[in-house]
């Protein structure tokens, strides 16, 4: 599998992310992201092809062929089971869903400062636990003294 570099940059480039929040997300080392976008590989291997796929949210085939980018390709499809899925404290700060970086959602979430889930000693977020934790620091208007 050979793959395309400047179609690798544009779908980083239109999820808006660095290749440092990519490494975080996909564990793939950031200087190999960089050769990869410029084309300086010429194999990708299979698992890495998919993790990259799923953090852009694109075929396998846009990463691994270098297939041309369109929008339909960018678009990541709503899918209703996306509600239910566990984000790790990488992901979130890379998708900049909470104001913090990853270490420091990892110390909130053990001290359980904000809504997580420890699964199996890991924390991991769901969308809900991210709108909860967003609306713990909501400040209310003042609605008037109690009658």
């Amino acid at each position: 599998m050979r793959p395309h570099g400047p179609a690798f940059r544009a779908l980083r480039k239109a999820h808006n992310l660095s290749l440092r929040s990519l490494q975080d997300v996909t564990g793939i080392d950031r200087r190999y992201l960089s050769r990869l976008e410029r084309a300086e590989v010429d194999a990708i291997e299979a698992d890495r092809a998919d993790a990259l796929a799923g953090a852009l949210g694109v075929p396998t085939e846009a990463i691994a062929e270098g297939e041309p980018v369109t929008a339909e390709a960018i678009e990541v499809p709503v899918d209703l089971d996306d509600e239910l899925k566990r984000y790790s404290p990488e992901q979130i700060a890379a998708m900049g869903w909470l104001p913090w970086s990853a270490r420091k959602i990892k110390e909130l979430a053990y001290a359980r400062e904000i809504f997580a889930h420890r699964d199996g000693g890991r924390i991991t977020l769901t969308r809900e636990d991210v709108r909860r934790t967003s609306a713990l620091g909501e400040i209310t208007p003042f609605q008037g003294p109690a009658a």
